[in-house]
Parts: C-alpha cells; sequence; structure tokens
C-alpha cells in the first residue's frame, strides 16, 4: 500500500469514527445536540492569496442554535506515518488554516503511532493538536458530565513514545498540554464556551470486592447447570446471549500489539483470536465473559484484550481505570474456569487415589523427593486434563486457595503475574 493509500485510509476510518459518534448522540458531549455539528470529508474553502479552493481532508463545523454560520470549525490533517510526522507537514498545515481562517478555527494532526516527545513542542508551537486514531483500538464510552473515566496519564502513554506501551484506545487526543480521550473533550477544550466552565476530574472504577466477583462466576455457572468438567464456555455466551465468533487470525493494533480477543458490547459479541493455544484461547474467551457479567458496558462501547491484561492480577497493581476493569475481569475469569468447589472436590479425590497424605507438612506437599515430584506431577496433570486447563493454572490455584507447601530447591517464589505469563505463553504439544 503506497503512502497516499495509506493516509486515505486513515482518513475514510476517522471519518466513520466521527459519523458513529454522532449518530449515536454522542459527538457534541451534551451542551450541545449532535445536529449542532456537520461532519465533512474533502471539503474545500476559498483562499484569497491562492484565489482557489484549498481542501481539507476532514472538517467538523460547530454553529450555536439559531446562527447560520460556523462558530467553531476543527480541522483535521490526517497522516499514516510509522514514526514521527515531518516538521513540513506540520508547517504546511498551519499555514493552511492561517491563510483561510485567521479566527474560530483549530488544527489537528491525525496520526497513527505513537509520537516522539518532540512532537509536543511542534504542536504547542503551531498552535495544532494531535489525535492518535487505531480503528482496532479499545473505544471508551463518549464522556458524559461528571463521567471521564479515562486519566490523562493513560492517554499521553498512547501518543507519546513510553518505557511500556499501552493498550490501544481508539481515540486518544492532544492539545495545549492536555490530553483527551474522547472527541467529546476535545472539543469542548477547544471552545471553552461549547464545554462550559468546570475542569472535572476523572471519576474512578468502582471497586468491586473478591465475593462480588465469585458470586458472579458462581451466576454464570448456574446458567448452565455446571456440576463438573470442563466449563462450557460457549453454552455461557448463549445463557448470556451474547455472540461468540473464534478464529485464528492474527489481529493486532497499531503499535503491532497481538490482540486475544474483543468485547463489542452494544452488539453484544465476543471475538477470540484463538491462534492455536487452547489454553490461552479459554482464559481470553472467560475474560471476555467477565467483562459483560461485571456491568463493564457501562464503561465501554468495545474492548480489546492483549497478553499485558493477563497479567494484571491484583488491585493495587491498577494503575489506571482501564486496568482495574482488566483485573476484575480477569479474577472473574480464574473463577470461572476453576470454580472452588468443583476444584476442592476433584483435589480431594486425585488426591486420594494417588494416596497422598497429610503427613505433618500439608494438605498437598511436594519438596525433592522423585516420589514427591511424581505423585505432585501427576496430581497437577489429573486436574489439568480434567478442566482443561494448563497444570499452571492448576498451581496458581493452589497457591491461592493456600493448599501448597512447596519446598522444592529450583523452586522460587514467583510473582503471580509471572505465573501467568507461564500460563498464557503455554500451548498445547
Amino acid at each position: 500500500m503506497n503512502s497516499s493509500n495509506k493516509g486515505d485510509s486513515l482518513e475514510d476510518a476517522f471519518y466513520r469514527y466521527l459519523l458513529d459518534q454522532k449518530a449515536s448522540g454522542e459527538l457534541i458531549f451534551g451542551t450541545y445536540p449532535p445536529e449542532a455539528s456537520e461532519i465533512f470529508q474533502k471539503k474545500k474553502y476559498y483562499c484569497k492569496d491562492r484565489e482557489d479552493n484549498v481542501e481539507f481532508d476532514i472538517v467538523i463545523e460547530v454553529r450555536a442554535k439559531g446562527r447560520l454560520s460556523p462558530q467553531l470549525y476543527v480541522l483535521f490533517e490526517c497522516k499514516n506515518y510509522a514514526g514521527s510526522v515531518p516538521e513540513l507537514y506540520v508547517n504546511d498545515f498551519s499555514s493552511k488554516i492561517g491563510r483561510i481562517f485567521p479566527h474560530s478555527a483549530k488544527g489537528v494532526m491525525v496520526v497513527s503511532s505513537r509520537l516522539q516527545s518532540g512532537a509536543e513542542k511542534v504542536a504547542r508551537n503551531k498552535g495544532l493538536g494531535i489525535v492518535k486514531y487505531d480503528e482496532l483500538g479499545l473505544d471508551i464510552i463518549a464522556d458524559r458530565k461528571g463521567r471521564p473515566y479515562i486519566e490523562h496519564g493513560f492517554v499521553q502513554s498512547q501518543i507519546f513514545q513510553s518505557d511500556a506501551a499501552s493498550k490501544s484506545l481508539k481515540f486518544s487526543a492532544y492539545y495545549d498540554g492536555k490530553f483527551f480521550g474522547s472527541i467529546d473533550q476535545l472539543l469542548g477544550n477547544l471552545h471553552r464556551e461549547l464545554s462550559g466552565d468546570a475542569e472535572e476530574s476523572p471519576v474512578a472504577i468502582p471497586f468491586i470486592s473478591a465475593d462480588t466477583i465469585k458470586k458472579a462466576a458462581r451466576d454464570a455457572l448456574l446458567l448452565i447447570g455446571y456440576d463438573g468438567g470442563p466449563v462450557d464456555l460457549e453454552r455461557i455466551c448463549s445463557a448470556h446471549s451474547l455472540h461468540l465468533e473464534v478464529s485464528d487470525r492474527d489481529f493486532r493494533d497499531i503499535d503491532g500489539t497481538l490482540i486475544l480477543g474483543t468485547a463489542h458490547f452494544k452488539r453484544k459479541q465476543i471475538v477470540v483470536n484463538a491462534n492455536g493455544n487452547r489454553y490461552r484461547e479459554r482464559f481470553t474467551l472467560a475474560h471476555e465473559i467477565g467483562h459483560f457479567a461485571l456491568q463493564h458496558q457501562l464503561y465501554l462501547s468495545s474492548e480489546n484484550i492483549i497478553e499485558r491484561d493477563l497479567m494484571i492480577t491484583r488491585e493495587t497493581e491498577a494503575s489506571f481505570n482501564i486496568e482495574r476493569l482488566e483485573y476484575q475481569a480477569n479474577a472473574f475469569s480464574s473463577n470461572l474456569i476453576l470454580p472452588d468447589d468443583i476444584f476442592k472436590r476433584m483435589t480431594a479425590e486425585y488426591r486420594r487415589n494417588l494416596g497422598i497424605r497429610d503427613r505433618g507438612h500439608g494438605y498437598i506437599f511436594v519438596d525433592d523427593q522423585p516420589s514427591n515430584i511424581a505423585d505432585y506431577d501427576q496430581l497437577l496433570s489429573n486436574l489439568s486434563t480434567y478442566f482443561e486447563v494448563s497444570k499452571r493454572a492448576v498451581e496458581v490455584k493452589f497457591r491461592h486457595l493456600e493448599m501448597l507447601t512447596d519446598l522444592r530447591k529450583r523452586n522460587r517464589k514467583q510473582p503471580i503475574a509471572h505465573v501467568l505469563e507461564n500460563l498464557i505463553s503455554r500451548r498445547i504439544p
């Protein structure tokens, strides 16, 4: 694909996104109705200096009630570059705006990748905004008054290069030193009259207790009358009226990060990209079911899961609101695919069959003696086969339920995040 076609592809996708926002009533952030804005692609405006029309990629014209002429022009220039946009294009775009719109116009560069930090200075000096748009990124609910859930720090990590790239947002923006997670927030900042005077602080995603998450998982299991064996996740999807699609497609966001699955809340759809890994596929599917069961559609229009999300295993590790949602979905997934009561029952049965007894060292004990290692490995294998999960997942469950005493010299107490990394990376032989 040549550079022109790449640019058109980004422009077309971003144009459709703006039209969708307007159609759903989410474009003019509650202060002005959507009909107060008109969205144009390839619109031309007359330039006196050139005595000819000049074309802009995408334009939003915002009109106050009762006014015929626009109160604000928001002009978007789309550049589908792998890295930073050359300064020449920034200067040309700024000059083009200045020649035609001396007042009441704001320019925004739309790019497809994170920028070097120097781009911030260029944008500030030229009075331009920056939008990073990723059609495959997660899409938050357009911010309602008093309900901006995405912190500025998370959005900043989307636009400028950082040591740890995070999950990609569909829309992220920077303007005049501030960061925005929705088009509504951006437009409001571009014209203060449209957004009011109040500066709203991010609202935290509510805390959900471990018991509440476990109950949600139990409720899902009750819907299918689960009484043992590998949990039928497809039936749970059907019971929740969720449309499931499983494929081996290699989906990646514009940062190259592999997307394991997606939840589309408006159309109640889950897409799992299995890539031949049965264990990871099941955990991903249970994770996405968790988003629906825990009512995360209150905060998101769509959500993607990447491998890094599966490492968020403690509430204290959730640095951002969006990570708290991922932690909650992970906790739900673990309780769904390894239900406590059945897990304990089957552990007791296999333990008894293998002749494993508590000799004062713990309910399940393993050290470096070959016989103990063999029994322990067989116990893991039996439970892994029964629930269709990895041995690592079973071991994590043992530790979580405080059922295991592990005195092997080679064993080191690993952070749960590292254990899960082994879990999701393992492939079926």
